[in-house]
């Protein structure tokens, strides 16, 4: 990395830093007054909620940080004429701009593989702890057909990977085969443990003066491989949050159940294309920052810059929910948008190389 390069990034980052904090900072202050009078009474929880909340405001404010610093630079440079300077020193744009792309593109490709964590999961614990003032969420009475199985959940805790009064029914030729059923459940290895379980054979044939229930029970029963309790959340959950990971699974599971994926398949190109408005708009951005700043009206371009910025934020923000809704498919609200930007950005960027 040359010396050139090393300090345009740091001005950067630095940048980057102060702004990304402060905006996450007035986030979570605003948040903890809008939740003043429902906080938990514990120490540990307040400080675990600001520490969620934290994270969670990091899915709008690091895209937007992003593009602010790029601005704040470009504003610096031309103020004390280092951005002329370095042109004509020889210094094309694209060369000045080249380095804070790749930084802002693998910070935000990081971004993208936390978003496949339970990183992706800080919303849902926020709103337990003000809701309910604890770290595990149940789901009450879900019931639910997995292959060539019927579940039921009395209660779900998707987070403690357990369950309470599970009854599975197994089905052949459209008949019920066996029943078993367990008073706890717990998910371990990729599949359910059933403890204490009583299992009801039923016999297809039936005979006169046979019986046709055979009962038994066993200490434990290991049955419906594969079917995490995340993947249940977040079928059975209307705005839930899911990472890429779990969001995979579950279009995996629905589709084979013949249900409709819209929900998650918006949630997951969400997570995997949006934060590349940032980088993408960053290069859009550089294509129109000046040359000097003497016939510039800097503060005209910067108040330009950040409107232009918010407003295509809001839109591709607004088409995501549209998608989430049911009201859009995500192909055409959420990659289609971002598709075009992308090659918006590419032409832009190849200009600059010509310039």
């Amino acid at each position: 990395m040359t010396l050139f390069s090393r300090y345009i990034i740091s001005l950067y980052l630095k940048y980057f830093f102060i702004l990304f904090v402060s905006l996450e900072c007035f986030f979570v202050l605003i948040d903890l007054v809008k939740y003043l009078d429902e906080l938990p009474q514990s120490a540990n929880l307040i400080v675990l909620l600001i520490f969620y909340d934290f994270v969670y405001a990091s899915n709008f404010i690091l895209p937007l940080s992003l593009v602010l610093a790029q601005i704040v630079l470009s504003i610096s440079m031309l103020r004390n004429s280092q951005f002329t300077a370095f042109l004509a020193l020889g210094y094309s744009k694209a060369r000045i701009f080249l380095p804070i792309f790749i930084v802002s593109f693998l910070i935000t490709l990081l971004f993208v593989l936390l978003n496949a964590t339970p990183f992706a999961y800080a919303k849902e614990r926020v709103d337990l702890i003000i809701e309910r003032g604890y770290l595990g969420s149940y789901k009450n009475d879900l019931f639910i057909k997995y292959n060539e199985n019927y579940i039921y959940f009395e209660k779900i805790f998707p987070l403690l990977k357990m369950a309470e009064n599970v009854k599975v029914y197994e089905v052949f030729n459209k008949q019920v085969i066996k029943i078993i059923e367990a008073p706890k459940a717990t998910f371990i290895e990729d599949k359910w443990k059933l403890e204490d379980a009583r299992i009801t054979t039923l016999d297809s044939n039936l005979e006169v003066g046979k019986n046709p229930l055979k009962i038994e029970e066993q200490k434990t029963y290991e049955t419906l491989e594969g079917f995490k309790p995340k993947i249940l959340d977040n079928i059975y959950e209307k705005q839930g949050s899911v990472s890429i990971v779990d969001a995979l699974e579950a279009i995996w599971l629905l589709k084979k159940q013949g249900v409709n994926t819209q929900k998650l398949r918006s949630s997951l190109y969400a997570l995997i294309f949006f934060p590349f408005f940032a980088p993408l708009v960053m290069v859009c951005l550089a294509r129109f920052t000046p040359n000097s700043n003497r016939y510039a009206n800097i503060g005209g371009i910067t108040l330009g810059m950040i409107l232009g910025v918010l407003i295509v934020w809001g839109v591709f923000f607004s088409f995501s929910r549209l998608s989430m809704s049911g009201f859009l498919p995500p192909e055409v609200s959420i990659i289609l948008p971002i598709g075009i930007l992308g090659l918006v950005s590419l032409w832009l960027f190849l200009r600059l190389f010509k310039e």
